[in-house]
């Protein structure tokens, strides 16, 4: 069975990573001229996106466990 505590922290990362995904998705739809750091801003989104995901399916398996 998993903590309340650990279930809180799991949440918090996965925050984390969607604020990510959002913040880097913005820097690369802001440059217009879609420069080398607009790729590279795109690939950190899909990257914190992906992240988040899986960090999220853990979490589900983990309460189905417990159950």
């Amino acid at each position: 069975m998993i903590s309340s505590a650990a279930r809180d922290r799991i949440k918090l990362a996965i925050d984390q990573l969607e604020e990510g995904f959002h913040r880097y998705d913005e820097q690369s739809s802001a440059d217009v001229n879609d420069s080398y750091s607009a790729a590279l801003a795109r690939g950190k989104a899909m990257g914190m996106q992906e992240a988040a995901h899986l960090v999220k399916s853990a979490l589900h398996d983990v309460d189905v466990k417990s159950l």
